[in-house]
Formats: C-alpha cells, structure tokens, sequence
C-alpha cells in the first residue's frame, strides 16, 4: 500500500520538470522566431547582411580591417554586428529565463524526490522496528528506497549541470553587453559623437606644461582631434632660444604623426579587444554545447530508468494513472532531449560562424598591425628630421650657439689659461718665500722646487675641473647632474682611496714644515739612512748597507733628522788619573782648532770648539767631553777626522789614552812542550 501510495508522487516530480522544460523550450523558441531564429539562423542573417554590405562569402559578419575600407563602409558594417550581438543577446536573455524555469523545476522536483526519500526511509524503519510487519513488506521499501537514491542522483546531477549552463549564459550575456559596448565607442568615434581618448600617458605628457620640447619627448596634440590646418596647441620654448620656422614645421609634422601613430594603436587596441570578446563568446558557446551534452546523457539514463519501471508496472498490472505519468514523464525526456538536440546543431553552426568570423579576424589583424608599424614608421622619420633640426651639429644651430655662447666660452678658457700661466710662473717663487722664512739650508732649493712641483699639479688639476664645469654650463649643459655624478665618484675613490689621500695629505705636510730633505740622515720607524728621494707619496731611505727602504708618508708618525740645519758631534776621550788633564784638554781645543783651519776642511767646523771638561771619571781614567758645531753633511766626516787626529797627537806628548784592555800570558814552558 506504501508503494502505491508513494510512486505516483515520485513520477509527478518529473512530469512537473519536464512540463515546465518544454514551457522553457517553447518560449525559447518564440524569442528565436522573434529576433531571426535561432543559433543557426542567426549565423545565417549575419552572413545575408554582410553580403548585402559587400562582403560576400563570408560565413558571418566580416570584420573589416581600418585601412580596408572608407570609413562609411566601417560604420555601416559595425552597425551590422551591433544589430546582429544585439539580436543574440535578446535570444541569450529568452534562453536565460527558459534555463531559470527549467532549473528552478528541477529544484522542486529533487526537493519532493528529497522529502518522499525521507519519509521512505521512516517508513523502513518503522516496518523493521514492528515485529508483527512481514519480510516482504520491508524488501518492497527497500527496493522503493533504492529506486528514490537513483532518482535523486539523476535529479542532482541534471541540476547542477542546469545551473552551471544558468552561469554560462549569464557571464556570456555580461561578456556580449560589454562587447556591444565597445562597438558602439567605436561607432561613435568613427561618427565623431565620442571624442577620441588617448591613454593616460599620452596625455599627461601632452599636457605638462614643464617637459622640455626635446627631440625625444614630442606628443600627440591634445584632444578631440584638430581638424587638418588648425594652429597646434603652443609648445614651451627652448632655454637657449625660440625655435626657428624650420623646427616649428618640423615639430608640427611630428606631432601630427605620433597623434596618428597613437590613433593606430588605438584601433589596434579594440580591434584586438573585439577578436577577445569574439574568441570568449565561442568558449562560452563550447561551454554551453558540453553542458547540453552531458545534460543529454543524463537524461537519457533517467528515460533507460522509467522505462524499465515502466516495463514492471505493465507487467504487474499497476493502476492506469501510474503507467500514464510514466509515459508522459519519458515522453517529457524525449521531448527534452530533442530540443537539446536540436539547439546543439544550432549551437554548433553558430560556432561554426564563430570561427568564420574569427579566420578574417586574424587575417585583418596583420593588416591592421602593418598599418602601425607604417604610421610608426613615419613619425621615426619625422623624429629623426626634428632631432637633426635641433641637433648641436646642424649648421644652423652651430652658428647660432656660437654667436651667443662662444664668446663667453672664450672668457672661460681664457681666464683659465691665465691662471695656469700665473701659477706656472709664480709657484716656485712662493716655494722659495715659504722655505725662506724657515732660514737658509743647503739643500732649500730643492725642496722649493718640490713645493712647487706640488702645488702646480694641484692647482692645474682644480684650475682645469672648474674650467671645464664653466664651459659646460655656458654651453647649456646642466652641471648639477654632472656634479651628482661626480660627487658620487669622489665618494667612492674616497672610501677605496682612504691611505693615498693620507699619504699625499702628509708628504704635503712634511714639505711644507720641512721636516728634511734630500740628503738628510734621518731615522724613521726605527729605519736609518740617508734621504735618497721625497714627495708627497712617499719617501725613500739608503742606509749603510745600501738597502733601500720606500716608506709611505701616511705612515709616518715620528721622523728623527740627525742633520737638520747643522750637525754637532760629541767627543769623550778617555785619559789616565796620572796625566795633566788641564794639557789634554788645551790639546784638544788646538786639534779642533787646526782642524778648523785646515784648507782642506775650510767651512766644515762652523764657529769655536766647546770645551764641557771632566765628564766623570771611570775605572779606567777621567773622561773630557767636548764638542764642535759643523754642516749637516759634514758631521761624520768632522768626528771621523778628529778621532784620528787625537789619537795621533796624544801618542806624541806620550798622553794615556785609557780603554779596556785584555793581556794573554804565554807560558813558554807549554809553548816548547
């Protein structure tokens, strides 16, 4: 009795469905009569109104590449796939209603095939729960059950696929509306209702009053577009001057052809957004003919279901009224899948039209880029011409910067020139002013002719820079980038140069204080040996042995010059306790004296010998200290010479002169042994 009961119930939820499927299908087909027919026929009428416009055999509305027609034949025929998105759009709203009704009655249906699986199953677990309830009953609501879980799987899917085919034809409506849009821009620009609108680069550019009018930063003329011979818009000036007749003509020219360069592209722009919005309308078509597929199969698993339902109700004799749903259920499907049938051959000449469209698409869209490449071609020439109008090296320009720079230029260089001379001239002679105020030395002159040397390479070096940022700038260059530039250098050499700018900074100090020259015998981080070579980079050291020592001047915290101005060597001469010491030390005085007036020594000893006296007294005798003042090179050479002399004049008047003393006795008894 269950059964009975609940079956009919099912197969009304699908004859709900299907009636309200074959309502959808009916009025789909009412919009199709309405706006041209159907999918298929509406390729066709595309085809009837290109041939009417001159393009015959095509299979759809040729799109028409810019330079291919005159702009009344591009109007005309823009006009004809508006007409003709517009009568597909009007025919995708009809199937997007009959698509809503079909799926808001399959939602119903799976609601009712939903609420009766629920009751089925109460009513199983009751009959299982009641001992007094047969086997037989129980196995009939098992299999009702089974056939319901079936029924509601079919219901799921041919409602899922309903609503994502729903989807589909929503972003397709979206997708063609914003297309139609986009024809109708187009179609006003070509009509002149819409003025043409250039991208924001464009005209930002065209519009900034502060851009210098260079050769490389000309921009389109500013919208709507002039009409041919009207004034352009006023340009900024040059800095240096106002721009000859010949570079405004030039200029002008240039203008107008990157305006045209720039209305190419546009046209390149939304000639390849409608081959977009053509190449999405046939995804969206595929979409739609794999929904219809799918859909079909689905549907014809549910007719293979109810027709062997049907089978079994005919052969158990079921009432009338059940047999009668289930035919018009089936016959519900049939209907349906003849329809979908029927709107996929449509669907798939329609695609065909599609691809038609889109073959002369891509043939014109070569026409179409060839077009910019010629309009770019020609604004390159006409920017070459204007950058060779203001290039520096054209004869107009040559001549007129030099009558208006040259001669400032010429101050420049002159003016450096004379520096340079200046300082050629007076170096040395303010080297030697400065070594002069330390006092005469023998070797002062060369260590003028090094401050010299110095201070001309320096001062050419800044004489030379500035001279050449001078003429830069009267030239019209902009030296604040040069500068930048060469701020940026100078900070680098800085940090990687840190130790040679110390040791130029010092050897310039060293100079200038003349803390020694060449030949001076002086002792450096404990290094001894004679100046052999001085700059400001370093200095180099011969000691005794000949080894020559290159030190650095950054380097040098401590210098030790042994012959600075004058030299003065010291002498202590040992004596015996038994000798007169006052004759020794008259002695020495008479050796230092003839010394001094030796010929050959004339000049070496500078002023009278010192005599200090006793120094202090020893184990081996009395020590008398004295000492004679001589030239810085002829210190050695003096305390050599007296030493020798002493020695020889004490061994004549028979003076001791006392040293330490080792006597080895021999045994002559070992020695003959």
């Amino acid at each position: 009795m269950m059964q009975s009961e609940m079956r009919p119930r099912f197969c009304w939820a699908w004859v709900t469905a299907l009636l309200l499927c074959a309502l959808a299908t009916k009025s789909t087909a009412l919009a199709q009569d309405e706006t041209g027919g159907a999918a298929g026929h509406d390729a066709g009428t595309g085809g009837a109104a290109a041939d009417e416009a001159g393009a015959a055999g095509d299979a759809g509305v040729a799109e028409v590449p810019v330079e291919a027609a005159s702009d009344a034949k591009r109007v005309v025929r823009i006009r004809q796939v508006i007409a003709l998105d517009q009568q597909r759009l009007r025919w995708l709203r009809s199937e997007l209603r009959a698509r809503s009704r079909w799926f808001e009655g399959l939602a119903k249906g799976m609601g009712e095939i939903a609420e009766e699986r629920n009751e089925k199953r109460e009513e199983l677990e009751a009959v299982e729960a009641d001992p007094e309830a047969g086997p037989e009953e129980a196995a009939g609501l098992r299999a009702e059950l089974e056939a319901l879980d079936e029924d509601h799987a079919l219901f799921d899917t041919q409602t899922d696929l309903a609503l994502s085919a729903e989807k589909t034809v929503r972003d397709q409506i979206e997708a063609l509306e914003k297309k139609i849009k986009k024809d109708e821009h187009a179609l006003g620009r070509l009509t002149g209702e819409i003025a043409i609108e250039l991208p924001e680069a464009a005209a930002t550019e065209t519009t900034d009053p502060a851009s210098p009018p260079e050769a490389t930063k000309h921009v389109p003329l500013p919208l709507p577009v002039p009409v041919p011979g009207a004034p352009p818009a006023p340009k900024a000036k040059k800095a240096s001057s106002v721009l000859t007749a010949a570079q405004l003509q030039a200029q002008r020219a240039l203008e107008r052809a990157e305006h045209e360069v720039e209305i190419a592209k546009l046209d390149l722009s939304e000639f390849v957004e409608r081959k977009r919005a053509l190449q999405r309308q046939m995804e969206f078509e595929a979409d739609l003919a794999e929904s219809d597929s799918k859909e079909r199969e689905n549907l014809q698993r549910a007719f293979d279901a109810f027709g062997a339902r049907l089978k079994e109700y005919r052969g158990t004799d079921a009432p009338p009224h059940k047999v009668e749903r289930l035919e018009r259920a089936n016959q519900g499907i049939t209907d349906r899948v003849a329809a979908l049938q029927k709107t996929g051959e449509a669907r798939a000449e329609y695609i065909e039209s599609l691809s038609d469209r889109l073959a002369h698409l891509e043939e014109a869209e070569l026409r179409v880029t060839a077009e910019v490449d010629a309009q770019q071609a020609e604004a390159a020439k006409a920017r070459r011409q204007v950058m060779w109008l203001e290039s520096p090296i054209h004869p107009k320009n040559i001549e007129h910067w030099a009558k208006e720079r040259g001669p400032r230029i010429l101050m420049v260089i002159a003016a450096a020139l004379f520096l340079l001379l200046f300082v050629r001239l007076t170096a040395q002679r303010i080297a030697r002013a400065l070594v002069g105020q330390r006092g005469a030395r023998a070797t002062g002159t060369g260590r003028a002719d090094t401050l010299a040397f110095s201070f001309r390479s320096a001062s050419r070096v800044l004489i030379v820079v500035f001279g050449i940022l001078l003429v830069l700038q009267e030239g019209g260059v902009d030296i604040k980038t040069v500068l930048g530039g060469a701020a940026i250098i100078g900070v680098a050499i800085a940090f990687g140069a840190q130790d040679l700018m110390k040791d130029y900074f010092s050897g310039f100090l060293i100079l200038a204080e003349d803390q020694y020259q060449l030949g001076d015998l002086i002792t450096i981080r404990g290094i001894t040996g004679t100046v052999e070579s001085v700059n400001m980079r370093v200095t180099v050291l011969r000691d005794l042995e000949g080894r020559v020592h290159f030190i650095p001047n950054g380097s040098i915290d401590q210098v030790t010059n042994r012959t600075y101005g004058w030299g003065r060597p010291v002498l202590e001469v040992p004596v015996d306790f038994d000798e007169d010491l006052d004759k020794a030390m008259e002695t020495l005085v008479e050796i230092a004296k003839g010394l001094r007036d030796d010929p050959g020594w004339e000049g070496s000893i500078i002023g009278e010998p010192e005599m200090l006296g006793v120094d202090k007294f020893t184990e081996f005798g009395a020590v008398i200290k004295f000492m004679v003042k001589t030239q810085p090179d002829k210190l050695f050479a003096v305390r050599r010479e007296l030493l020798r002399r002493i020695a020889k004049r004490f061994s004549e008047l028979g003076i001791q002169i006392t040293v330490p003393q080792r006597i080895l006795l021999r045994d002559d008894d070992d020695t003959e042994a």
